[in-house]
């Protein structure tokens, strides 16, 4: 009878253990799979897009002109710009390629600071097809003080949302002088829009936004992982985690030198022209 009372009391013991082990099982397969992976990678390496032809990865993307008339830079790195302290700096990963999933992208650029007798000078951001055709064209004046630019398009103004799997070049240019266009300084960078697949999406919904900057970062969506961190920033700007993953974030594409920059607005002067270009 006594061994029979042991069998009887084992039983329970043995459920609540598969019961756990189940429950368990349940909770790791909910977990967002970017955040049982290291998150943010230590290298930014986009093994899964093939980069559009000609875009190359010749060192960083800083202060180079591309158009007749352009600065380039000299061989220490600065700019010959006058009155422009640096160099402008397109903060996207080595090879200039940075992936997207939004329909109106946010882009991201390190503005030098210029000095008060040239300031303000002209800056230019423009997105082009890859038939070089001018999709969107944004300039205001410079405010002359440093810092991270966020550059978004607009999604109000006309203009079509970027098609998926389609290439698009996009350009920062800062005019040397004022009123005069021949003469600028300029950086480049490339997106393609992506589609997020049926587990991602739902990964994502399910996340907080400290965990979607892992999730896009796991999947290498430069872009989307860069505005959802800066939106971070910007609402917990002494959030020591944040700070963290920020300059995780930006060490990991070889931006590490702008980690300490601070986010600057973009004046509301700004003058929007959007092409009747399909993109």
């Amino acid at each position: 009878m006594a061994q029979i009372r042991f069998r009887l009391c084992k039983f329970p013991w043995a459920l609540s253990l598969k019961t756990a082990w189940l429950m368990g099982l349940f909770l790791l397969l909910q977990t967002p799979q970017g955040l049982l992976a290291q998150g943010i990678p230590r290298r930014w390496e986009a093994k899964q897009y093939k980069l559009p032809t000609g875009i190359g990865a010749p060192g960083r993307t800083a202060g180079g002109g591309t158009r007749g008339g352009g600065i380039r830079s000299d061989q220490t790195g600065n700019t010959s710009c006058p009155g422009v302290s640096g160099k402008p700096l397109a903060l996207v990963p080595s090879d200039r390629f940075g992936a997207t999933v939004a329909p109106y992208p946010t882009f991201f650029v390190y503005m030098p600071a210029t000095s008060p007798q040239a300031s303000p000078l002209e800056v230019e951001f423009e997105l082009q097809n890859r038939g070089n055709q001018t999709i969107y064209q944004s300039t205001y004046k410079t405010s002359g003080k440093p810092g991270i630019l966020t550059l978004s398009l607009p999604s109000q103004a006309g203009l079509p949302p970027l098609m998926i799997g389609q290439d698009y070049k996009w350009s920062f240019r800062i005019f040397c002088q004022p009123n005069e266009r021949s003469q600028y300084t300029t950086v480049e960078g490339w997106v393609r829009r992506v589609e997020l697949n049926a587990t991602l999406n739902n990964q994502l919904k399910q996340a907080s936004p400290q965990q979607q900057v892992e999730l896009y970062a796991g999947a290498e969506i430069w872009q989307d992982a860069l505005a959802t961190l800066v939106q971070l920033r910007r609402n917990y700007p002494n959030d020591a985690a944040i700070a963290a993953n920020w300059e995780r974030l930006l060490s990991s594409a070889g931006l590490n030198n702008i980690a300490k920059e601070s986010l600057v607005a973009i004046p509301t002067t700004a003058q929007d022209q959007v092409s009747s270009f399909q993109p």
